[in-house]
């Protein structure tokens, strides 16, 4: 039995019935679509790889410690393992109805936390796959993500899977071993006391915050609902790598400065106020000896200046805030992370999300996140079935209404933007005016 780490259950802790902690990955693949049995077998094939998979979560009586990661002795595949199709919609984007529905819904603690939907009934003969993975799996997953585990390039296990669950710790057995491991352990001790002693302070801030949110403009007010909406959108990689080659800046730069743009644009059509410069947290993929290069993150503050009408100046400002930041911290590049041979795009997104909940002291102040995950150049497949276009999917952290997710794959980069049901109506407009602030900076 391995018990759960700090970090795995602070993120737990933070998650409520209005706040989930997963995330989404979404493939959607080149048509005919395999046969249902056929792509359970090819699941059932590498579950294997992944222990963590296969284990949920036992809390410990009386939180005495840290829950445990234990054998699920029900595991079933079935459970997991999900097929639906889209119904024809006029004018609505059916798969983006999905996904909002899917974030809405927290996963079941009683399981492994993590689900993966087939999808069918999409436009051309295509057909999708949907991972929804707990961001608590993200460091017993072994750096992969469900999603990367399916791609026909990843590893298959050699010998014939013999899983035999062990048996439930019972709560005989659970309470001595806590209690000694409290005893024994004096950061456990000094990480209690200070939790007890900082709750009348936490819960005054955060009325201070309730009480002083009202000013915000739509979409970025403190009330928070359980539902989500999700809104996509994609690009060209090369029109990015024409403006960052005009304007000697970096793809997240440009990326930052769509968005900019895409939040001032959304606010204007629904007659809100625009404020100066909103801020946002934006994780990046920093290179460590401890972790491997792809898979240290670091979070970055930037303030987005929606009040600037010029998209050039707001490009501008944004370059010289997150310029030297992104260098002192040790930011990997682009090309560094497209070069990787496995999908790993996925993995890093939920390690910067993590690093996003987890980092209070800054999401107190932030409006917005935005991160950018380079995915590979190469075509991958599934099954036979080629990859051709990939999103991604983040949850909203803390007191925020709107996250941006930007994943590249191929020549493609694809916008996933994901905001509160009740306070951002019409998000398509966000992605609307992301596609008119970037063709702005190619004039």
């Amino acid at each position: 039995m391995e018990r759960l780490t700090q970090d795995d259950a602070d993120l737990l802790a933070i998650e409520t019935d209005v706040a989930a902690v997963h995330g989404l990955t979404i493939g959607v693949f080149e048509g005919p679509e395999p046969a249902f049995d056929d792509l359970r077998d090819h699941v059932a094939l590498r579950i294997p790889l992944v222990p963590r998979l296969r284990q949920r979560l036992i809390d410990v009586p009386f939180d005495l410690a840290r829950p445990l990661w234990v054998d699920d002795p029900h595991f079933s595949l079935d459970f997991h393992l999900r097929h639906t199709a889209l119904p024809e919609r006029r004018e609505d984007d059916a798969l983006a109805a999905l996904v909002s529905r899917l974030m809405s819904q927290r996963l079941d603690r009683g399981k492994p936390l993590w689900e993966l939907w087939m999808v069918s009934g999409l436009k051309d003969n295509h057909w999708a796959l949907l991972s929804k993975v707990h961001y608590a799996m993200i460091d017993g997953v072994s750096g992969t993500d469900v999603f990367g585990l399916l791609l026909d390039d990843a590893a298959v296990p050699e010998t014939t899977d013999d899983f035999r669950p062990r048996p439930l710790p019972t709560n005989s057995s659970l309470i001595p071993s806590a209690l000694l491991e409290s005893m024994l352990n004096p950061i456990e001790q000094a990480r209690n006391v200070q939790s007890f002693a900082t709750a009348p302070l936490r819960l005054g801030r955060k009325a201070i915050e309730n009480a002083t949110s009202s000013s915000r403009p739509r979409g970025f007010r403190a009330t928070l609902g359980p539902h989500r909406r999700w809104q996509r959108m994609q690009l060209p990689l090369a029109e990015t790598r024409k403006v960052r080659d005009r304007h000697d800046c970096t793809t997240t730069d440009v990326i930052l400065a769509g968005i900019t743009g895409g939040i001032r644009h959304y606010l204007l059509e629904l007659g809100e106020r625009v404020p100066r410069q909103l801020s946002t947290l934006i994780p990046l993929a920093v290179a460590t000896e401890a972790t491997g290069f792809a898979h240290g993150v670091t979070t970055l503050r930037a303030l987005l200046p929606v009040g600037t009408d010029d998209p050039v100046a707001r490009l501008d400002t944004i370059s010289a805030q997150t310029r030297l930041r992104a260098r002192s911290e040790g930011a990997v590049g682009s090309e560094s992370l497209r070069r990787q041979h496995q999908f790993s795009s996925p993995t890093v997104m939920a390690g910067g999300m993590r690093a996003t909940f987890l980092d209070s002291s800054s999401l107190r102040n932030v409006d917005t996140v935005t991160i950018n995950i380079p995915g590979p150049g190469e075509t991958q497949t599934v099954m036979g079935s080629e990859l051709l276009k990939a999103y991604p999917v983040i949850p909203l952290a803390g007191r925020v209404r709107m996250a941006v997710a930007v994943l590249s794959y191929r020549d493609d980069l694809s916008f996933g933007v994901t905001g509160d049901w009740d306070s951002t109506p019409e998000l398509h407009k966000l992605t609307e005016g992301i596609r008119i602030a970037i063709t702005d900076l190619l004039d």
